[in-house]
C-alpha cells in the first residue's frame, strides 16, 4: 500500500500566511465566545509582538497559558516574526522547571499569575485595543521555520520535545478545514487542552484560519460538556475517548451539533455507537500522534471499522509496521522529504488502502523468557463485566531484563475477583503481578492515561 502524499507548495502556504497576518475580515466576529472578537485577538497579538521586539535574540518563549485568546494571539505574534513558542504539557511548577532545564527559556507568556522558575521574566498580554498590523514592519516566518515546541510525557513519563514548523501546522490545519468543512459559522467546543497538538490544531488554529468561534471552557465531566455544548450552541465537539466513555449513558441531545472528533487514543466501539445513537452525530476518530500529525481516520457510524489514510498522507506497510510521510511529520523524523517514518504501532492491511491497528510495537515484552502482548492483557481485562477501562504497563525488575506487568483498572470490581478471572484466562507469565482498581482513571491534560501517576500508585 503506497501512494503520493500532497505536498503544499511554498506559494500556497505563503498565501495563507499573508492572509492570516493581514488581519481579520470581520473584526466583530467572535473568536472566543462571550470573551474576545477577532479585532481583540489581533490587538492582543500586536501587544505581544511589541513585547517580542524588546527581547534580545530569538530564543523560544514559553507559553504558560490555557486561555484560548492568549494562545491564539501568541501564535499570531510568533508567526508575524516573533520567537518560536514552547507549549508545556502541564503548567505545574515541576514541569516548567524541567522544560527550563531542557530548553533554557528565559521568558514566559502567562494568562494568570503562575509560579515560574527563578530567573524567568513573565509577559501578561494586554487586551487593550490597538492597530494591526503594528507600526513596525512584520517579518513573517517562512514555511520551513520552527513555530512551536510541543511536549509529550513519553513512555517513561519524561518530557519529550517535538518541534513543529509552520508547514507542519498550517498544512494540517488547511486539510482539517477542507476535509471537515469548518466554516466561519461553526462554534467549536474542546474538552482537551489547547497546549497539546490535538487541541492546538482543532481548537485554536482551525477556528482561527476558518474565522470560526471556540468556547472558552475545556469541560470534562458529562454535565459540564452538556452545559457548554448547549450554552454555546456548538456545532463541533473535539474530545477524547475517556470523555466519550463518561458520556455513554448520560442523557443529553445537543441539537446544534453536526460533527464530533475523537483522538489521543482508541475510542471504544460501544462508546462511539452510543454517542451517535443518542445524538445522531457521527464521530470522526483521528489516528496519529504529536510527532506525525494526523495519519488516518474512521467513522464507525458510516460502517467503517478500519482506518483510511488522509489523501495528504502517504503510508506503506512492511510486515506489521506502518510507515508514513506527509507535510505533518516533525522536522528530523525522516532524513529527506522522500523518506518514510516508522510509527510505533503494529498494523494489518485491510484492503482499499485501509489498515487496522494491532497494538503497540513496543507493547511486546519478555516475562520469564516468554513474549507477552500487553494489549492482549488489556483487552482481556476490559472484557469482564463491570470493567470500564484498563491500562497495562511493564516495569523492569532490578538491573536485569525481566519485566513486571502491572494493571490499573477502572471498575466496580474487587482486585481479587479480577485476579481470579485472569488466572483462568491468561497464562501465568502474562498475568499482572500487581492490580489496582480505581473509580476513575488518572488522565493527563491531553486526555490520555497518566502513566506517571499510575507508576506512583504501585510504588
Amino acid at each position: 500500500m503506497s501512494g503520493r502524499h500532497i505536498v503544499r507548495s511554498e506559494a500556497e502556504l505563503n498565501a495563507w500566511i499573508g492572509r492570516i497576518l493581514a488581519g481579520p475580515d470581520r473584526g466583530n466576529q467572535p473568536f472566543v465566545l462571550e470573551e474576545t472578537d477577532y479585532a481583540g485577538l489581533y490587538s492582543m497579538a500586536g501587544n505581544l509582538l511589541g513585547h517580542f521586539q524588546t527581547i534580545a535574540g530569538q530564543q523560544p518563549v514559553c507559553l504558560c497559558a490555557e486561555d484560548k485568546t492568549v494562545i491564539g494571539a501568541a501564535m499570531l505574534a510568533s508567526l508575524a516574526g516573533g520567537p518560536a513558542l514552547i507549549l508545556p504539557h502541564s503548567p505545574a511548577p515541576q514541569v516548567l522547571a524541567e522544560l527550563k532545564a531542557l530548553t533554557g527559556f528565559r521568558v514566559a507568556i502567562v494568562d494568570i499569575t503562575r509560579p515560574v522558575p527563578q530567573g524567568v521574566h513573565c509577559i501578561a498580554p494586554s487586551p487593550t485595543r490597538g492597530p494591526w498590523p503594528p507600526t513596525a514592519p512584520l517579518s513573517p516566518k517562512a514555511p520551513g521555520t520552527e513555530w512551536v515546541h510541543l511536549f509529550t510525557g513519553g513512555s517513561t513519563g519524561a518530557p519529550k520535545m517535538w518541534r513543529k514548523s509552520v508547514r507542519n501546522l498550517l498544512a494540517e490545519t488547511i486539510s482539517i478545514i477542507e476535509n471537515y468543512s469548518i466554516r466561519e459559522t461553526d462554534r467549536l467546543v474542546a474538552t482537551v487542552s489547547p497546549c497539546h497538538i490535538y487541541g492546538l490544531l482543532y481548537a485554536i488554529l482551525a477556528p482561527l484560519m476558518a474565522n470560526a468561534a471556540v468556547a472558552p471552557q475545556n469541560p470534562s465531566f458529562p454535565s459540564e460538556i452538556e452545559a457548554v455544548l448547549r450554552q454555546s450552541r456548538a456545532s463541533v465537539l473535539i474530545s477524547v475517548p475517556a470523555h466519550y466513555r463518561a458520556l455513554n449513558g448520560h442523557s443529553f441531545a445537543p441539537r446544534s451539533l453536526r460533527l464530533a472528533f475523537s483522538s489521543a487514543g482508541m475510542l471504544a466501539k460501544a462508546d462511539a455507537e452510543a454517542f451517535s445513537a443518542q445524538t445522531g452525530v457521527k464521530i470522526a476518530e483521528i489516528y496519529g500522534s504529536t510527532e506525525t500529525g494526523g495519519i488516518a481516520a474512521r467513522v464507525r457510524a458510516d460502517g467503517e471499522t478500519d482506518f483510511k489514510p488522509y489523501a495528504t498522507v502517504d503510508v506503506c506497510i512492511e510486515g506489521e509496521r506502518l510507515k508514513v510521510r506527509s507535510d505533518y511529520l516533525s522536522p528530523g523524523l525522516a532524513p529527506t522529504p522522500h523518506d518514510y517514518f516508522t510509527v510505533g504501532d503494529r498494523v494489518a492491511a485491510a484492503g482499499n488502502g485501509r489498515f487496522s491497528l494491532l497494538g503497540r510495537a513496543d507493547g511486546i515484552v519478555k516475562v520469564g523468557g516468554n513474549r507477552v502482548d500487553l494489549d492482549v492483557v488489556r483487552q482481556t481485562i476490559k472484557r469482564y463485566p463491570g470493567v470500564r477501562d484498563a491500562l497495562v504497563i511493564s516495569l523492569p525488575m532490578g538491573q536485569g531484563r525481566e519485566n513486571r506487568i502491572l494493571a490499573l483498572v477502572e471498575a466496580d470490581l474487587d482486585a481479587a475477583v479480577l485476579n481470579k478471572a485472569l488466572m483462568r484466562d491468561l497464562e501465568p507469565h502474562a498475568r499482572p503481578r500487581g492490580i489496582k482498581v480505581v473509580d476513575k482513571m488518572p488522565l493527563t491534560a491531553a486526555g490520555k492515561p497518566d502513566r506517571k501517576t499510575m507508576e506512583a500508585l504501585f510504588q
